[in-house]
């Protein structure tokens, strides 16, 4: 009877052992799920993925690696799309091209919305310089006529300087002009840092150098000093 006790404790102990390895293994297996769909997540943060379905195709698919020259089609039997998620995602994102490109064609009405399209769409500065100028100066006004976000007039002052070409020097000062007009415009121009401040700066003396109409030099030089005092810039 003894011999069968101490039998069946080993026994027990042996699936006991059994049991620790598969749950070990399990949560091994866990682990490199859970850091394999994280890396995927910053992928798709890192790649300014178009929507959420996009986002959550790419760490659903994190577990799938691509083929290798060694891999032969020949010789599998396939039946469906070996990558679900690449078709998927081309899907998506021919979506998300087309309504960038209808968003792309609607003017924003408030500053919620040219905040949105701007961080969405302008990606680099002439694509700021491009969709100021599809505005307009005298619609910035009226988008930002209660108030102009934190640190958007920075950015606009720095992609008009930035791009700034001499046929433009009319749209560029109507732009600064409409500027003005908008709400805690002053707030702005105080917050403005000493890059932006200079870009300003140096936005202004291109119009200067540029800018004619048939009232006479007098008057343009008097209207640009009257922007440089609103802009604080000497």
């Amino acid at each position: 009877m003894a011999n069968m006790a101490a039998q069946g404790e080993i026994e027990d102990d042996v699936l006991d052992f059994r049991k620790l390895e598969r749950e070990l293994a399990a949560a091994v297996e866990a682990d490199h799920k859970y850091q394999r769909e994280n890396d995927a997540k910053f992928r798709a943060i890192k790649q300014q993925v178009g929507s959420y379905d996009e986002f959550r195709d790419i760490v659903m698919a994190s577990h799938l690696r691509p083929l290798e020259k060694k891999d032969n089609l020949q010789n599998m039997d396939i039946k469906q799309p070996w990558n679900v998620h690449a078709s998927t995602q081309a899907d998506g994102q021919n979506a998300a091209q087309t309504q960038i490109q209808q968003d792309e064609e609607k003017l924003p009405k408030n500053g919620h919305e040219f905040a949105r399209d701007w961080k969405r769409y302008c990606k680099s500065t002439p694509d700021k310089y491009k969709f100021i100028k599809k505005i307009g100066g005298e619609k910035l006004a009226d988008i930002f006529k209660n108030e102009i976000s934190f640190g958007l007039l920075g950015e606009i002052l720095t992609a008009l300087n930035d791009s700034y070409v001499q046929e433009d020097s009319g749209f560029v000062y109507q732009v600064l002009d409409g500027l003005t007009k908008v709400g805690r415009f002053e707030l702005s121009v105080d917050f403005l840092s000493s890059k932006e401040s200079q870009a300003a700066k140096e936005l202004l003396g291109k119009l200067t150098k540029d800018l004619t109409d048939d009232s006479g030099i007098e008057q343009v030089t008097s209207r640009l000093d009257a922007l440089r005092k609103l802009y604080k810039v000497s």
